[in-house]
């Protein structure tokens, strides 16, 4: 039987939940998101530029905080640091939903745009694991440093 529009909680129940894939799952997909706040140089495929703030980050993408909304579907060259590191990550992107300024917020994010990482050297990506990975280690046992 189909699900109806009309019948909300029904949906609601047959819906996968966050957070109920196992955290290894997670992990490993890249589906875990950090919070990561960095300045963020990005490029434009049309030329022009702009200064934001990261929020967010994993593999796979980041959220950045933005007042002027990019197109869905925009390339953006996006270039920060991540700690420890004097070599910026460039990653090549593409605007992939928007999160404009709303009357009655829904959620803690600030305005701005999820973007997905399209090209990412495999240098980078591997720095962004181990950043995603430290995090995790560090909070996972309430804040001190799991010992490996």
């Amino acid at each position: 039987m189909a699900t109806s529009k009309r019948d909300p909680a029904r949906r609601a129940a047959e819906a996968p939940r966050a957070g109920t894939q196992p955290p290894n799952d997670r992990r490993s997909s890249g589906m875990l998101r950090i919070p990561f706040v960095r300045r963020s140089h990005l490029e434009f495929e049309d030329g022009s530029t702009a200064e934001a703030f990261i929020v967010n980050i994993n593999v796979l993408g980041a959220y950045i905080a933005l007042d002027l909304m990019p197109e869905l579907g925009r390339r953006v060259v996006c270039r920060f640091g991540l700690p420890g590191s004097e070599n910026e990550v460039e990653a090549r992107s593409v605007v992939a939903w928007q999160n404009p300024r709303q009357a009655h917020p829904v959620h803690s994010l600030p305005p701005g745009c999820g973007v997905r990482f399209e090209r990412l050297s495999m240098k980078d990506r591997e720095r962004i694991e181990r950043l995603v990975r430290d995090y995790i280690s560090q909070h996972a046992t309430g804040g001190a440093k799991r010992k490996s």
